[in-house]
């Protein structure tokens, strides 16, 4: 075990579902046990892999006891996965770490250090880094916030919304949460992260910090990236529903949030339909317009995405050129975040 002298001898765990990314994995574990000064437990649940993983998680394990590994018989669903692994947390403290998501030197240790100032709060947010596969930071969302400490609900929850909200990545929550909270909303779907995180900071005190503690990769193949519309936008409905239903959220604040997570959502369906137009996902493209025509202001959005739709449709060459368009403006914006890249990319796996 890592020394306890600086976290009072408390035990935290890393939980790491996984599915068929034994390399990723290897990375994401490793990362979780090169924390140092901390009481650790790193634990692995395997949703059927079949592949190298076992050997992989098995080799590491040889070398260090703070590893524990569980494999599924079947494939059980990564929903259902990350919530197996959620309600094996003994331990007084957790983190959710996905297995091609890595955790930065010193994530737990300051951490915990700030959850011992704040014996108040419920969880502890610090930076995540959000990186494309070819180890491009595309955004750092807790960069945006204007202050740091200790925020209360509901300003906490207030203060998340247009896209500020911190990644559980780089979360380190108390076990009582899920006493308390439960478990992720698997009726969710692609965004139960998103809400189980709202849902704590409407709920409890929590400590931000903006240093950068995780990594979090933007991967194009991953489920989240292909998923068809139906298998997130209900999602999102649900999580309206959700914060409707907190108890202890006042009218006011609940319509504040809602109207900043319509807003949010309005903007995410047309900035991804507008993306999978240019990919070639047609069918998401028009199923997000005629989502974006039933949201009141969406209707001017939708007007435009369809008329995209019908002409990329008819004419081939417009449907190219839109597409370079597109792509030449998305790489654009990313470089214009150059800042961010001279301030962290030195933070960052080389090859990752």
């Amino acid at each position: 075990m890592g020394s306890n002298i600086r976290t009072g001898g408390q035990e935290i765990t890393t939980v790491i579902p996984t599915h068929r990314r034994p390399i990723m994995l290897k990375r994401a574990v490793l990362s979780s046990l090169a924390q140092k000064n901390v009481s650790l437990r790193v634990s692995v649940f395997d949703n059927a892999s079949g592949d190298e993983t076992s050997s992989v998680v098995g080799e590491l394990m040889r070398c260090d006891q703070r590893l524990h590994y569980f494999c599924h018989r079947t494939n059980i669903g990564g929903a259902a996965n990350f919530d197996f692994g959620m309600r094996a947390v003994d331990t007084p403290f957790f983190s959710v770490l996905s297995d091609d998501d890595y955790l930065l030197p010193g994530f737990y240790e300051r951490a915990l250090r700030g959850l011992a100032r704040h014996p108040e709060a419920m969880f502890w947010a610090g930076m995540t880094l959000l990186v494309d596969e070819s180890n491009w930071i595309w955004d750092v969302p807790v960069s945006r916030w204007g202050s740091e400490g200790l925020f209360p609900p509901p300003s906490g929850l207030l203060s998340m919304m247009h896209g500020k909200a911190p990644t559980w990545t780089g979360i380190v929550f108390r076990r009582e949460v899920l006493d308390c909270l439960g478990f992720p909303d698997q009726e969710v779907l692609g965004p139960s992260d998103l809400d189980f995180v709202l849902r704590a900071a409407a709920t409890f005190p929590f400590v931000l910090e903006k240093v950068p503690v995780s990594v979090f990769t933007l991967n194009a193949e991953s489920f989240s990236a292909t998923q068809p519309l139906s298998m997130f936008w209900p999602g999102w409905q649900k999580m309206f529903i959700n914060i409707s239903g907190i108890s202890g959220l006042d009218e006011r604040t609940k319509a504040e949030a809602l109207n900043a997570l319509h807003y949010d959502a309005r903007h995410m369906l047309f900035s991804r339909g507008m993306h999978a137009m240019a990919y070639g996902r047609i069918e998401f493209a028009r199923d997000a317009a005629n989502v974006l025509s039933l949201q009141g202001d969406g209707k001017l959005r939708s007007w435009v995405m369809n008329c995209l739709l019908l002409f990329c449709r008819k004419v081939a060459l417009i449907r190219t050129i839109y597409g370079s368009l597109y792509r030449g403006m998305e790489t654009r914006m990313v470089r214009s975040r150059r800042k961010l890249q001279e301030q962290f990319a030195h933070l960052l796996h080389k090859g990752a």
